[in-house]
Formats: structure tokens, C-alpha cells, sequence
């Protein structure tokens, strides 16, 4: 079940790619509203909140490198 979970977020993370960093930003930030809010008070994975967070701040510093080079 955990290979079909793992494949799943690769080919998602495959199309985010291909994406403008302004939409990988956006897309990345709702993921993690969502992950955030999980089901009532439990936090469904923290370590994934956690991943998110990181992604996040990878995006960020290509825009601030690209904005950067102009």
C-alpha cells in the first residue's frame, strides 16, 4: 500500500514540476492549508507538514535567485 502511496506522490510532484515556480508556490501552499487542518484536532502526519515546509522554502529560494539575476 506504501509503494502505491510513494508512486502516487512522485508522479504528482512530476507535474508540479513543470510548472512556473509562482504556481509550484501556490499549488505547495494549498497542500500544505490542507495537511494543516487534517481531521478535527489530530494531526494526520506532522513529518509530511514537515517535508511540505521545506519544498516550500526550496521554491522560494529559486524565485529570490531568479528575481536576483535581473
Amino acid at each position: 500500500m506504501a509503494i502505491k502511496k510513494d508512486k502516487k506522490a512522485a508522479k504528482e510532484a512530476e507535474v508540479i514540476s513543470n510548472l512556473p515556480l509562482e504556481e509550484q508556490l501556490q499549488k505547495k501552499q494549498e497542500e500544505l492549508l490542507v495537511a494543516q487542518q487534517g481531521l478535527g484536532t489530530v494531526l494526520q502526519n506532522p513529518h509530511r507538514i514537515k517535508a511540505i515546509k521545506k519544498e516550500i522554502a526550496r521554491i522560494m529560494t529559486k524565485i529570490n535567485a531568479t528575481e536576483g539575476d535581473n
